[in-house]
């Protein structure tokens, strides 16, 4: 083989390599929905929540819950892509069904009438695909995968009867799973496994216009960094590659975004609450993800992403049935804006414009409360350009979430 080939297909694996966390990281987009409760009412939950997972949707609620409370539960979440190429005549591919669970637990209780504690450790970016290994676009993504932990200890302090404000610690545990196809000259693929911490912080207010029946609130949630410090394992199909490339130690960084949201309230009667949310997502976090190697002849890279600011409005319902204390029914919709723009999709992120419907039921007795809800997401069909993240061709997804949350809530004045 000579010289030149020899580089040639190096910066061809690298580039291979380097691709792959722009898709995973895509992948792992934000689940914003982290309860039963939230899910039927479409999320739309941050000026009105009683739930202990105010911690995540607004944590300025907690010093105006009664009592202690905790509540244990999970998302599951499952979805399916398929990619047409453009070509005329071209066959359709499905990625395979994924099938995860995102796990939940929140707590938070009233340390004296102006000051509360909350706590949360739950999955809120943790999605993947994987396509087929012989599928045209393996060079881009064969299977792409990001998962975080957040652990999120919160003060809220109740500043007026009607204002209250919090503010919060993220710690962030994360792993990245990728694989990609290398160049056709070499066969096989290549996989990428790596792991890290990041930190950040959220502050939040609530207030509560008319007690009970208007309630304004704003939240932020920060930028998480993460660094991640992992394993390139090659298999190259053709053996005269071997030694070209050898498993070696790898770094990639990427960022999760910071999250706006904004929320109003309004019981119109004693037992129908509505609220509107709307979350600004700053998806332009994404600028820069650069990729290291151990090895000084495997070539490094940094992609430059072209995210940017997504717009998520979110419309919800809450019916408590008089004839029937404790069951409230739930519904909403939502309108989720893509991430990218036409040439930054790709298998990893097959990302579009979404239009989400929900439902949800919640019984509670005594001290415990149940709630399961259910949203069926519908993208409405991203095309691609082709060229670094993907062949030319036209991506459409399906995905189903449902949440399921058990709660309990005890001491002074607690009711569920």
């Amino acid at each position: 083989m000579t010289r030149t080939m020899k580089r040639t297909v190096a910066a061809g694996v690298a580039a291979s390599v380097a691709l792959v966390p722009r898709a995973a990281l895509a992948s792992g987009f934000l689940i914003y929905d982290l309860s039963g409760e939230a899910i039927g009412r479409a999320s739309a939950v941050s000026a009105d929540t009683s739930e202990p997972a105010a911690v995540w949707f607004n944590p300025a609620q907690l010093s105006f819950q009664e009592g202690a409370s905790a509540s244990a539960g999970g998302v599951l979440v499952t979805a399916r892509s398929t990619f047409t190429p453009a070509e005329a005549g071209a066959s359709t591919t499905d990625s395979k069904r994924g099938v995860f669970f995102l796990p939940t637990v929140f707590a938070g209780g009233k340390v004296n009438d102006r000051v509360a504690l909350g706590m949360g450790i739950y999955t809120a970016f943790g999605i993947g695909i994987h396509w087929p290994d012989d599928w045209v676009g393996r060079e881009d993504a064969i299977s792409a995968s990001l998962q975080t932990l957040a652990f999120n200890p919160t003060v809220a302090i109740k500043l007026h009867p009607q204002l209250s404000i919090a503010a919060g610690f993220d710690a962030v545990r994360a792993t990245v799973d990728f694989q990609n196809g290398l160049p056709s000259i070499v066969g096989g693929d290549v996989r990428l496994v790596g792991g890290t911490w990041g930190f950040g912080g959220n502050v939040a207010a609530l207030y509560r216009i008319i007690p009970e029946r208007l309630h304004a609130a704003l939240t932020y949630r920060s930028r998480v960094k993460l660094h991640f410090d992992g394993n390139a394992d090659f298999s190259p199909a053709n053996p005269d590659f071997d030694r070209m490339l050898p498993d070696q130690p790898g770094t990639a960084s990427i960022t999760l975004p910071d999250i706006f949201t904004a929320g109003v309230m309004g019981r119109v009667m004693p037992n129908l609450s509505l609220e509107v949310d709307a979350n600004l997502t700053l998806w332009q976090t994404y600028n820069e993800i650069d990729i290291r190697f151990s090895n000084p002849a495997t070539p490094s890279r940094t992609l430059l992403p072209d995210g940017h600011a997504a717009l998520t409005l979110r419309a919800g319902a809450d019916w408590a049935l008089a004839r029937a204390p404790g069951l409230h029914l739930r519904a909403g919709v939502i309108w989720d804006g893509s991430a990218l723009p036409a040439d930054g999709v790709g298998p990893g992120l097959p990302d579009s414009n979404r239009i989400d419907g929900t439902l949800g039921v919640g019984y509670a007795r005594g001290i415990f409360k149940a709630d399961l809800g259910y949203m069926l997401v519908t993208f409405l069909g991203a095309d691609a350009k082709g060229g670094h993240e993907s062949p030319p061709g036209t991506y459409k997804t399906t995905a189903h979430l449902v949440g399921l949350t058990l709660a309990a809530r005890w001491g002074a004045g607690a009711r569920p």
